[in-house]
């Protein structure tokens, strides 16, 4: 897992979506017109249980794996999507954007995800 303090936040590289984002989720809209391929997808992390409508994760090389989707963004519209993104995730109160390795199709891939901002949490 590469250093979030360090990763140009501008980075184009997909995201790993394990929540409302996803397909079929209630705040899919978010970036659906932006989503040019979405594909199954793993990544090392854990759910908490935050006792919120919306999951959270914690995400490290030691923990198990999370199952979710990974979805490339319309590079004409990235950045924008991101912004949007953040906001939506509530960056920095909420979640923090970092790189993550996710598994997808057999292949590792660096990829954005979000990690909650307060893991002390309960584990799901």
């Amino acid at each position: 897992m590469a250093d979030p303090n360090v990763d140009d936040q501008t980075r184009v590289l997909p995201l790993f979506l394990y929540g409302t984002l996803r397909q079929g989720e209630s705040a899919e809209d978010v970036i659906a017109a932006d989503v040019v391929r979405r594909a199954p997808a793993r990544a090392r992390a854990r759910l908490l249980e935050i006792g919120a409508p919306y999951p959270a994760a914690f995400f490290s090389p030691d923990e198990g794996l999370l199952p979710g989707e990974i979805v490339w963004l319309k590079p004409s519209t990235f950045s924008a999507a991101l912004d949007r993104i953040d906001q939506y995730e509530n960056v920095p109160f909420l979640f923090r954007r970092i790189v993550v390795n996710v598994e997808v199709e057999g292949k590792d891939v660096e990829a954005w995800a979000y990690t909650y901002t307060h893991a002390s949490h309960a584990v799901r």
